[in-house]
């Protein structure tokens, strides 16, 4: 018998249904980390979507005795060690606060965003750590190798100090969906990733100033959001979400003294400043072979790993809950700014009561 039961809710696309897609690398899902790694094992799954559930039964070969509708029953019976929330954000408050009142709960693994508004998340993070368990946002590229390498460069300053980033978090534009109920478009959903990836390279910010376009209105998601910020340390940051493209773009830019590296879903391309081939006493920026590392351990699992450890060791985890916190103040700081026609938003976000922006149209 492995360690750790893990009880997973939510059997859709992250949870489960990527594994399905022939192109991905994988381990691709929270369902088949913890089926692939030597001390987890999936105990039971649970969704409200009849036929998802019996997908993800048929799958990891549970039968229906293991398979739940309501994950309250789900914790009450299984009593797992390890809840994987794997469903639509505005669930992973109650259902972290309802794990983490679960007695056999030692860790959470939460997809992103962590929540949708800071008040929730400042929640979740306090109850996890008055009861000792180990919460974890699946901010998975952390984990990548290649990721963690480009990390290591910064911190070493081998291409001289960082000056600027330029994220891009690019999509088709999406339907007419409300902002009660998905708080965000891209930017939210997909530009939490390039939100945390800026903290992990460029340390906390300072202040952010950002732009939407509502083409349904104020009251539903944007087609676009973009700005700019500045990091505490001077680095400036340029962050688009959206862009309402007929193709997805997902990557990092990161330019600094005598070099530059960008690194996203397409891969990874690295230059280093040299002697201009086409102007006399100028210099410009030549391709360089960056060497990385020879074994990639895939991220979801390495996410399972660290979690793992984290119970084992009783330390916080990589991509822990208050950092997790950290990339959704970024978010709802620039919608912010936003509705307020691009105005400064200094960062920690303040309301009148000194408590933080909560920021959802909730």
């Amino acid at each position: 018998m492995k360690a750790y039961k893990a009880g997973i809710i939510g059997c859709g696309r992250v949870g489960s249904l990527f594994e399905e897609d022939p192109l991905r690398e994988k381990p691709a899902t929270h369902a088949a980390a913890f089926d692939t790694h030597q001390k987890t094992e999936i105990a039971a799954g649970c969704d409200i979507d009849p036929e998802k559930l019996e997908k993800f039964g048929a799958r990891w070969g549970l039968p229906t005795t293991s398979l739940y509708h309501d994950y309250r029953e789900m914790l009450k019976t299984v009593k797992p060690d390890i809840v994987s929330i794997a469903s639509w954000t505005e669930t992973h408050y109650q259902i972290v606060m309802d794990a983490a009142n679960t007695p056999s709960v030692k860790g959470i693994y939460c997809e992103k965003p962590i929540a949708s508004d800071l008040k929730e998340a400042g929640r979740m993070i306090s109850k996890c750590k008055k009861r000792g368990i180990k919460l974890i946002v699946g901010h998975e590229r952390r984990f990548d190798a290649n990721f963690v390498k480009v990390k290591e460069i910064v911190e070493k300053e081998e291409f001289g100090k960082l000056k600027t980033i330029v994220a891009h978090a690019l999509s088709s534009a999406p339907p007419k969906l409300s902002r009660k109920k998905y708080v965000g478009g891209s930017l939210f959903h997909d530009g939490t990733h390039l939100f945390d990836l800026i903290l992990y390279y460029g340390g906390p910010a300072k202040w952010v100033m950002g732009h939407d376009k509502r083409p349904h209105g104020a009251n539903y998601v944007e087609s676009t959001a973009a700005g700019m910020m500045m990091l505490r340390n001077g680095v400036t940051v340029f962050v688009e979400g959206g862009g309402e493209r007929d193709y997805f773009k997902f990557d990092v830019d990161l330019q600094f003294e005598r070099g530059r590296i960008m690194i996203g879903n397409s891969g990874l391309q690295a230059f280093k400043s040299g002697d201009s081939k086409n102007f006399k006493g100028f210099r410009e920026l030549l391709p360089y072979t960056l060497v990385l590392p020879k074994e990639r351990v895939n991220p979801f699992v390495s996410i399972v790993s660290e979690l793992v450890r984290a119970i084992g060791s009783g330390g916080e985890p990589t991509s822990n809950g208050a950092e997790g916190r950290n990339a959704l103040e970024l978010i709802l700081s620039f919608y912010k700014s936003a509705s307020a026609g691009g105005k400064k938003v200094y960062i920690p976000c303040r309301n009148k009561n000194g408590n933080g922006f909560y920021g959802s149209q909730r």
